[in-house]
């Protein structure tokens, strides 16, 4: 009976989390939709509230990479790859409680500077200016142990290997390597989910 009783309650909390989500498709396309389909799968599949901090997204299919600001957009990309997705929209909310905590960020920002005094600037290794390389050193480690909660440390570290095979790749790299320094020093700094 405590079975049934805990599974309604996770179904009603994750029947309520995709009702406060707005997703609006810019072309309304065939893979917008079906990007959709899969952002409501993972919503509906994993308790993601821990990491949710906007409920408005925009699917765009002329959308290169995702962003965060103004509005979290994301592109068509991978639509059944849910792991893929997962880390995507994990990525662009933690970009979101970043934003909110400005004086952490500078902060982690600094003492991340005294870890790694010279970074990769833009792609395919860093970010796109030297600030943003250290901010996503915060945001992928905050990724990986995001997807790690929801999905176990094996599938977490294999899903942000293969995104540092394409982008980030010195920072996806780093984060794997010294995960346990730069979680310190968002610790440390309170900007830590």
């Amino acid at each position: 009976m405590k079975f049934v009783i805990l599974t309604l309650l996770m179904c009603s909390y994750q029947l309520q989390a995709m009702e406060e989500v707005s997703i609006l498709l810019a072309n309304n396309s065939s893979a917008e939709q079906a990007k959709k389909a899969q952002i409501l799968r993972l919503i509906e599949q994993y308790d993601l509230e821990k990491w949710w901090f906007t409920g408005k997204i925009v699917i765009d299919e002329a959308t290169k990479s995702p962003f965060s600001h103004p509005v979290l957009t994301l592109g068509v990309s991978r639509p059944n790859a849910d792991l893929s997705g997962l880390s995507q929209l994990l990525h662009e909310q933690i970009h979101w409680y970043e934003d909110s905590r400005k004086e952490q960020v500078k902060n982690t920002i600094s003492a991340l500077k005294k870890l790694y005094p010279k970074v990769p600037v833009g792609y395919p290794d860093g970010a796109r200016n030297e600030s943003s390389t250290y901010l996503h050193l915060a945001v992928c480690l905050m990724e990986l142990d995001a997807l790690t909660a929801i999905v176990g440390q094996d599938k977490a570290k294999s899903v942000v290997a293969n995104n540092g095979k394409y982008f980030y790749k010195w920072i996806y790299k780093t984060v794997l390597k010294d995960g346990d320094k730069i979680r310190d020093i968002l610790k440390t700094n309170s900007l830590y989910i």
